[in-house]
């Protein structure tokens, strides 16, 4: 005969208790998406996110979440499709959360935008009987939930985010049909419905100078609007590399977050919290692990140096090894640290405005002026005139919704060995960073072949 020493955890799952523990996410400022799958719109790339949290690790059986979500924004057509899976585990009781999402952007004043998301998917628990101790074998409750298979039932969540230039909000909706969990053995049963939870974000960016960035943010949740939830954060980023925090949440927890890049689009952070007064030998601290991986860095890297040219002089490769560019006409324009390109162009790759000076930049010729190998905190980005650019067909490497976001791109390309500006669409009110403009489609799609390998998913943008 056994003994059950986890009652509470069995009350949560069981009986006509409505009641449940929503899973915990800490870094919830890394990846919005994570809590509302609209702003996945809010990225330029695809990306992998993963987390574990392990909350009062004291205590046996304590709330341990696995999240993995994959976001795959397309900002050429304004949409965005995700895959979210999430495994809640509180003593013996396992529920999983699988979902698909599809979002939309709408441009909505200057350069806010409005994403809107809808998902839908599948929730299924089951019991790991193994892990609980009986007072009874026999007890009609434990057969039930001992005997009955998983129960998987339908769901739906329904998001909403809006971003400007620094600032975000956001509105989530899950479990919306609420669904009904029975666990059947002959006459016995054990039943129990789904709370639908809802959450509300809030963000700013302050921009300190010297590439540093406070970030505060907080995130609200609610339950059946019952029971609520209230966490916060400030991290101060320095250029997107490193970033350190403080944070705490309504039910008693402190603690601090510490995280940074060690390659362009990976992002890795940890965060620890710890309860406050009495509660923290009896429960422990809660740990969390994050990862975020862009599609970028599980691409191609930078293109070395090498010969180029397509003998019609379209080419405009961008090189941080050297080595020689010439084409038909002799209008190759390679960019290099080293040898100069034997071309008819601007093979100074350390001319202009030199090593150590400030610039500032104002259009692709100065980039190409300026050349490569320069401090990018030393690169001056003025705002563009809100107007329509030139007609032409430009090669794209990312579409934003504000100007300091299409800035941050062009400094992270320039790093990787590629020279590129930016124009505004009054039409969508959005920023495209390009990497160079051609008079025909034509041409335009032979440009491509230059960057495929530095500069992931790369398009066309027509400007009539």
């Amino acid at each position: 005969m056994k003994k059950i020493s986890i009652i509470s955890a069995l009350a949560l799952c069981v009986g006509g208790l409505t009641a449940q523990m929503g899973a915990k996410i800490d870094q919830f400022y890394m990846d919005y998406s994570l809590i509302n799958p609209a702003a996945m719109n809010t990225h330029d790339q695809g990306h992998v996110t993963l987390l574990y949290n392990k909350m009062f690790s004291a205590v046996p059986g304590s709330p341990q979440t696995t999240v993995l979500n994959v976001a795959m924004p397309v900002p050429s057509k304004n949409t965005g499709y995700g895959l979210y899976y999430m495994r809640e585990r509180v003593g013996f009781s396992e529920m999983h959360n699988a979902y698909a999402t599809y979002a939309y952007s709408f441009p909505i004043a200057g350069t806010t935008n409005l994403n809107l998301g809808v998902s839908v998917g599948a929730l299924s628990q089951n019991f790991d009987m193994s892990k609980a101790i009986y007072i009874s074998g026999n007890d009609p409750i434990i057969k039930s939930l001992l005997l009955t298979p998983p129960v998987t039932r339908a769901d739906l969540r329904a998001s909403a985010f809006i971003n400007g230039e620094k600032w975000f909000a956001g509105v989530a909706m899950s479990r919306l049909t609420k669904p009904r969990f029975d666990y059947v053995y002959y006459n016995y049963t054990s039943a129990y419905q789904m709370q639908s939870q809802g959450s509300l974000m809030f963000g700013y960016n302050i921009d300190l100078g010297d590439d540093v960035t406070l970030k505060p943010a907080l995130y609200a949740s609610a339950y059946d609007f019952n029971y609520f939830r209230l966490q916060y954060n400030v991290s101060m980023w320095y250029q997107e590399k490193f970033w350190f925090g403080v944070g705490g949440n309504d039910i008693g927890q402190i603690g601090a977050n510490i995280g940074f890049s060690p390659q362009d689009d990976i992002k890795v952070s940890y965060s620890y919290n710890t309860p406050t007064g009495g509660q923290r030998i009896a429960l422990g601290n809660s740990h969390e692990f994050h990862t975020f991986i862009g599609f970028a860095a599980l691409g191609g890297g930078a293109r070395s140096g090498g010969k180029s040219g397509n003998g019609e002089g379209d080419a405009d490769v961008n090189s941080a090894n050297g080595g020689e560019g010439e084409d038909g006409e002799g209008n190759a324009n390679v960019r290099s640290n080293g040898k100069n390109g034997n071309g008819d162009g601007d093979g100074d790759g350390n001319g202009g405005f030199g090593m150590s000076k400030e610039a500032t930049i104002t259009s692709l010729e100065d980039m190409k002026t300026m050349g490569m190998g320069n401090d990018t905190s030393k690169i001056k980005l003025p705002a563009i005139e809100k107007v329509k650019p030139g007609p032409g067909f430009y090669l794209v490497a990312g579409l934003h919704s504000s100007e300091a976001k299409a800035n941050k791109q062009i400094k992270d390309l320039y790093k990787k060995g590629v020279l590129s500006y930016k124009i505004y669409d009054p039409t969508n009110k959005s920023y495209y960073v390009y990497l160079k403009d051609f008079a025909s489609e034509k041409d335009a799609n032979r440009g491509i072949f230059y960057y495929e390998s530095s500069v992931p998913q790369v398009w066309i943008r027509e400007v009539k």
